[in-house]
């Protein structure tokens, strides 16, 4: 059975930043993990969406590479994680805080990965009249570091992705981004970039893990072997080249089996200032009031203001008003959802992901970093 645990921002995907840092010798003081890096050299991180410790560990090549089992951040969410990834932020320095993340510039709470508002499609783009998520989420990610030294930095990333906010947000100062169609076209781009000796950090990001994991559940044999697929052909290409590669992930999956539907706590949804947000495992509240009694007739881990830190990390005193009063973890095979939408029959047509993420399991929290 899985255990809860608190992240690790002394062992994290955020401190693969600083070790990218150290690669090309650029100064800085942040935390370093110590995984096996020249410096120097050309330098590939594949980050697969998904691929958690308890994914890993159950792959043919688990013992074939040099890995170390490190820590995702709170919410074990792909949009909170990738900023903390590229920026070497913690959540509560950067401030995006789940799938359904409340800006305050916005006025809303809106889906950052998608640029759009919670209640609409997943096809939508409205905050793009607003402004850019780069205008409104202030990061120094590892391609401005790399820019500023005239290293050239390449992004491979889904086509769909290429032109979104969000990117615009996380690849900020990269050289170049290329989109790719699917896996092989991926390997294809990611082949001649590695063959490029002009390019040197490359930042490839592959979602088809994570994709199938919601559709059939973490312990799908095909998800297995996406993965499989995924870390024989990166150890080929990388066969006798002299490049760092780390391959890692933003969270891994907990199967879920039961969903708590929050909008008929009616005495809960009074008491709060706006509805509750966050992601499916890890369920947010701002609130007046005290509610941790409210919230606790619930399977989850409850934690309040003064315990941000366990969960974000140091604050950004600057965006402290914009995180929420109350947190909720998961607990067991648990799941939380709140309908923004008032059509009843769009409700009832969505169908729950069979495995899920963004809570303190340690199926969600441990994921692998590895290097060839």
């Amino acid at each position: 059975m899985s255990k809860l645990i608190l992240p690790d921002y002394n062992n994290s995907i955020c401190n693969i930043f600083n070790e990218e840092l150290s690669v090309f010798g650029i100064e800085n003081n942040g935390k370093k993990i110590g995984i096996d890096l020249k410096s120097g050299k050309k330098t590939s991180l594949l980050f697969i969406d998904g691929f958690g410790w308890n994914l890993y560990l159950n792959t043919k090549y688990f013992t074939n590479f040099k890995k170390v089992k490190a820590s995702s951040v709170f919410p074990s969410s792909t949009d909170t994680a990738s900023i903390s990834l590229v920026s070497g932020l913690n959540p509560g320095m950067h401030g995006v805080i789940g799938y359904k993340a409340f800006l305050k510039l916005t006025g809303a709470i809106v889906k950052p990965l998608e640029n759009t508002y919670a209640s609409a499609p997943h096809i939508n783009n409205l905050l793009s009249h607003i402004e850019k998520l780069s205008d409104m989420i202030k990061i120094k990610t590892i391609f401005n570091a790399l820019s500023k030294k005239k290293i050239r930095s390449l992004v491979i990333t889904p086509s769909f992705t290429v032109n979104s906010s969000f990117s615009s947000l996380i690849f900020s100062g990269a050289t170049e981004l290329i989109g790719y169609e699917n896996i092989w076209d991926a390997f294809y781009i990611y082949r001649k970039a590695l063959e490029n000796d002009s390019i040197k950090f490359i930042h490839f990001y592959i979602p088809y893990v994570d994709t199938l994991e919601h559709m059939y559940g973490y312990e799908n044999m095909e998800v297995k072997e996406a993965a499989e697929y995924i870390l024989k052909k990166t150890a080929e290409l990388n066969a006798g080249k002299k490049t760092n590669t780390i391959i890692t992930a933003d969270h891994g999956h907990k199967k879920v089996n039961k969903i708590i539907d929050l909008r008929k706590d009616k005495k809960l949804i009074k008491k709060l200032e706006i509805p509750p947000y966050g992601d499916t495992r890890a369920p947010l509240f701002r609130s007046r009031y005290e509610i941790t009694k409210d919230l606790e007739r619930y399977p989850m881990k409850v934690f309040n203001k003064n315990e941000r830190e366990l969960l974000l990390g140091k604050i950004n005193k600057d965006i402290e008003d914009t995180l929420p009063d109350y947190f909720g973890a998961a607990e067991e095979d648990f799941g939380f959802t709140f309908s923004y939408r008032l059509n009843k029959k769009e409700v009832k047509n969505k169908n729950e992901p069979l495995s899920n993420h963004g809570g303190l399991s340690n199926d969600e929290m441990e994921v692998p970093i590895i290097t060839i």
